[in-house]
């Protein structure tokens, strides 16, 4: 089951009190639906097989709904990504094989097919909100079954689970097994399809549930049945979310660059536009406009509304049928959408092999190259790829304590691209992040965010704060400016929230190259690194909580290894284990050395919860919402965590942040205000 950072735990609050208000008498479920929803039974490696009398809920499980007559089933991509064998229970009882027809992993959709013909669900019409909403789905393997609650939300796109998409929430019970399942109206109509669940520490559901919706479905099941393949419209543009002077007056996203020969661009819109609604859907946000486009097949057209000059316009935007990458000048690399300086910065990353099996380096010299500790863990030498093939690299011993490492490597080219460790002169522009691509097997140029926050001034370990698109591979690899000076060496992060080790920080690890306690530093914190990954990859949290030494081991091995991103990472799965205590001082541990990290915040907030520990909860809930920066889920955590801890400044501060947001659940944190403070005005 896709799961969000198990902080979504705090959401509960302001949804139960939506729910109560809302219940009223039981209504019949039509049966026959059931026919159109199997169980989705994936082989895992490693994993025992779903449906052969194990113990329900231990082998892997999923769901999947009927789409089309002649056996085609559509399910969730995560639940059969790793599969080596694939097979459906039909409501029936009967098992039966499943061939995968084609997978899309932005929206986390795939088609199977199976030599059963079953009957096909009709779409559902929009549902508006509050409207009737039941799950029928294998949650915990245990065969399908039914929960029922309303539509929470409807176009949601900013959730943070896939690189497209356009939700419905609700509030219906789903749970692990449940994706793939289906999303019915009251009619029994197929609303959508259950994609994730916003979990707490025990993975069960707390009532904030997402399906992609049947329109999204449709189409993308379209393209996967007719070529195993989907291709998305580019309206050629740059989004961005617009200054506050400017969401003062409207909200929507701004048109930050525009190549010439785009779809946008023939279609009359203009950099500097504000584009509040795309085909009649509200855009509040750069991934709502990359929803509402999500759904538009190539040679089709779609209308927008505009903002521009203080007055609403409208266009037609018309895509090509067979959709290409828009033109950029011919001044640019033809293989990359981005200005020059950009695009260059490539040359100066290289894949490398180490400890990690694929991440990036940067070279900053002649034959030097900086990338992650982490990649490179306990390893004297790595394997770095590069045009002339792969080349040993090894690892300089550095007295610097961070996550970052240097390589020295022959065989560069000798005329190649150099990043310079020099302090930047732009940070407020859009920034890149320029590392390996594993799917592609290339480096690139990746989606461009922009500064959050700076390195707290107390952390001598702090970190870049920023929201350029970073995913696995790209650890090592390069944060640079429009100009292509490099700004950061990345790190990684997610859900909107990445972050990157700053320039001083590769100053002071080659300033320490060689010391007197370089060795020494080098092979302590590199075994301390391998000994609690390997600690990590066996923990078990069925049996932490009763095997204390195991717990020690993890403890001791991870906070040795003095790396922010394991000491969180250990946190998360003491929290699952549920040692509570244990898993907080990593956490906070975590938080002390790099002390802006959102991530880390919200991970002490779902410990204090999940431990009872409200009384503590009201700090750190006032530290997301000083962080969150108009990030949706930290908003709503904090504005539950003022609701939990019964703190009206704080749960106001949080429901007028999600205001300015323009988070389309504002309203209804506005209602729970009201039922909590009967004063309120």
């Amino acid at each position: 089951m896709g799961q969000q950072s198990p902080g979504w735990l705090l959401g509960i609050v302001l949804y139960l009190s939506l729910c109560l208000s809302m219940a009223g008498p039981a209504l019949s479920f039509d049966q026959r639906v059931l026919d159109s929803t199997v169980s989705v039974l994936p082989q895992w490696p490693g994993k025992a097989v779903g449906g052969l009398g194990g113990p329900a809920g231990r082998a892997p499980e999923g769901s999947g709904v009927a789409i089309r007559p002649g056996g085609y089933i559509a399910t969730a991509y995560h639940v059969i990504e790793p599969a080596v064998g694939l097979e459906v229970r039909l409501s029936d009882g009967r098992i039966l094989a499943a061939e995968l027809v084609g997978a899309d992993e932005a929206s986390d959709i795939a088609i199977l097919k199976i030599a059963a013909d079953l009957p096909a669900f009709v779409p559902a019409p929009r549902a508006p909100v509050g409207s009737r909403a039941c799950i029928v789905a294998n949650a915990y393997g245990l065969d399908l079954s039914v929960t029922c609650g309303v539509v929470s939300a409807n176009n949601v796109a900013n959730a943070g689970f896939n690189a497209v998409e356009d939700f419905i929430q609700t509030d219906a019970a789903a749970n692990p097994g449940s994706s793939g399942g289906a999303l019915v109206d009251g009619e029994g109509r197929l609303l959508g399809m259950v994609s994730a669940i916003f979990a707490s520490q025990g993975d069960g559901n707390i009532g904030i549930n997402f399906a992609v919706s049947s329109g999204l479905l449709e189409r993308v099941a379209e393209d996967l049945i007719a070529g195993g393949a989907v291709t998305y419209v580019d309206a050629g543009w740059r989004l961005e979310r617009p200054p506050r002077d400017m969401l003062s007056q409207k909200a929507g996203a701004l048109v930050a660059a525009l190549p010439p020969s785009g779809a946008a661009s023939l279609a009359g819109v203009q950099t500097g536009d504000l584009v509040t609604a795309i085909a009649g859907r509200p855009v509040r946000h750069p991934r709502d406009a990359m929803s509402a486009l999500a759904l538009v097949r190539p040679g089709g057209e779609v209308v927008l509304d505009l903002w521009r000059d203080g007055r609403d316009r409208r266009v037609t935007v018309s895509f090509p049928a067979r959709e290409e990458r828009p033109a950029v000048p011919a001044t640019a690399a033809q293989d990359c959408a981005f200005p020059d300086p950009v695009c260059l910065a490539r040359q100066a990353v290289f894949p490398v092999s180490g400890f990690d099996p694929l991440a990036s380096s940067v070279r900053i010299g002649r034959g030097l190259l900086v990338t992650n500790r982490h990649v490179v863990g306990d390893r004297d030498t790595v394997t770095v790829y590069t045009p002339s093939g792969p080349r040993p690299g090894r690892v300089l011993p550095s007295s610097y304590p961070g996550d970052l490492a240097l390589i020295e490597v022959e065989g560069l080219p000798e005329d190649g691209h150099v990043l310079k460790v020099r302090g930047p002169e732009d940070l407020t522009g859009p920034l890149h992040t320029v590392g390996a691509d594993i799917d592609r097997r290339e480096i690139r140029v990746f989606e461009p965010g922009r500064l959050v926050f700076e390195p707290a001034a107390d952390a001598p370990l702090g970190r870049l704060h920023v929201t350029s698109f970073m995913q696995p591979g790209v650890s090592g690899g390069a944060l640079v400016n429009e100009a292509g000076e490099l700004v950061g060496i990345a790190v990684g992060g997610g859900e909107g929230r990445f972050e990157a080790i700053p320039l001083s920080d590769v100053t002071r690890l080659v300033l320490g190259r060689g010391g007197p306690d370089a060795g020494a530093v080098q092979a302590r914190l590199g075994e301390a690194l391998v000994a609690c990954r390997a600690a990590l990859d066996a923990f078990d949290p069925s049996v932490a909580e009763s095997d204390a030494e195991t717990v020690v081991s993890l403890t001791a091995s991870c906070r040795d290894s003095d790396n922010y991103g394991l000491l969180l990472e250990a946190g998360r799965a003491l929290g699952a284990a549920r040692v509570f205590d244990a898993a907080l001082d990593l956490q906070l541990e975590a938080a002390e050395q790099v002390p802006n990290s959102m991530n880390a915040w919200l991970s002490v907030m779902v410990s204090l919860q999940a431990a009872g520990r409200l009384e503590e909860l009201e700090q750190p809930a006032r530290t997301v919402l000083r962080l969150a920066d108009g990030n949706p889920s930290a908003l709503r955590r904090a504005f539950a965590a003022g609701i939990l801890v019964k703190n009206r400044d704080l749960a106001e501060a949080a429901h007028a942040a999600m205001r300015t947001a323009g988070l389309p659940d504002a309203a209804t944190a506005g209602q729970v205000l009201a039922r909590n403070w009967p004063d309120r005005p």
